[in-house]
């Protein structure tokens, strides 16, 4: 048969599958498979269309089975869109292992994935290898590798921190994020902050809803750290940049980080007796977040109100 019989039966197959008709759809998959013979690309359609239709049915013997026909059928691919094809079969196998809680093969898979792309990487790919990246850490934590997660954040950063791409550079500064918060777990503080102003410029770089979020975490951690090491006097310039930033925004995302970031301040300039500055970011704070409906902000502005109340008492004592 031509590649315009195998067009035709793909583009039903497509309108079955967009219909919901699942089980007439996967019927068709059989039928790609015979039409494509031997024709790698089309061969290649032809499974990730029946990955497709088994994803959704949740048959996950008969979608392992498929993944590793693509994997042992293309992993020497010279052809970009089929190379693509493999490395998604290779990354989604390894996201049902990781379901399963069979870590050490679902590493196994990322490892194969980095090893066969990671010299030679297109645009297209890149993504795919940053999530797996990103992923691979999680499932060493899981082996209880704490170092090795370190080595693999390393990694991550160093391949694809100059991409073009804003999502690569998302997953970039997640990684710088996770990287600063094991430093600090290992007491390594000056890392911890390298990583932090590396986040904080990615994040300004990019400057779309998911980074903000992010930056706004970042300056909170970061000014959290600096206070916990007592470099006071930056940590309350940080959490001014949080406040003046975000405090007009309505994304309740960021909004929490304000909230954070003026409570936080709150209790730095008690401990500093800042009487005056304390009872003025208070009332600012109280006032902002007085209707809360989070509990956990509802908690801090109590607690702001009690510790502006006991200032206003101890200034107007004698």
């Amino acid at each position: 048969m031509s590649q315009l019989d195998f067009k035709e039966l793909y583009d039903e197959f497509n309108t079955k599958f967009h219909n919901k008709e699942y089980e007439k759809a996967l019927d068709l998959t059989y039928e790609l498979l015979k039409v494509a013979q031997e024709v790698d690309i089309e061969v290649a359609y032809a499974l990730m269309a029946k990955v497709r239709v088994l994803t959704v049915l949740d048959q996950k013997k008969q979608l392992l089975e498929t993944l590793d026909e693509i994997i042992d059928n293309f992993s020497k691919t010279q052809d970009e869109n089929i190379s693509y094809i493999f490395a998604y079969a290779l990354y989604n196998k390894a996201i049902i292992l990781a379901k399963e809680k069979k870590y050490e093969e679902e590493l196994s898979c990322y490892n194969q994935l980095l090893e066969n792309f990671i010299s030679d990487v297109s645009l297209k790919i890149e993504l795919i290898l940053t999530k797996t990246y990103l992923n691979k850490a999680i499932c060493t934590k899981e082996l209880g590798k704490l170092e090795d997660v370190v080595l693999v954040y390393e990694e991550l950063i160093k391949n694809f921190e100059n991409s073009e791409q804003e999502e690569v550079l998302l997953d970039v500064a997640s990684a710088l994020f996770n990287l600063s918060s094991i430093y600090q777990k290992l007491e390594n503080n000056d890392k911890a902050i390298v990583k932090f102003d590396r986040l904080i410029e990615i994040c300004n770089k990019i400057n779309n809803k998911n980074s903000l979020e992010l930056l706004a975490k970042a300056l909170v951690n970061k000014a959290s750290l600096l206070s916990n090491i007592n470099e006071i006097s930056k940590a309350l310039e940080t959490y001014d940049k949080i406040i003046n930033n975000f405090e007009n925004e309505i994304n309740p995302m960021l909004l929490s980080q304000v909230a954070l970031a003026l409570y936080n301040k709150i209790l730095l300039l008690g401990e500093l007796g800042q009487q005056a500055e304390l009872i003025e970011v208070s009332d600012k704070f109280i006032e902002k977040f007085a209707n809360t409906k989070d509990a956990i902000i509802k908690d801090m502005v109590l607690t702001a109100e009690v510790l502006k109340d006991k200032e206003k008492y101890n200034t107007n004592s004698f």
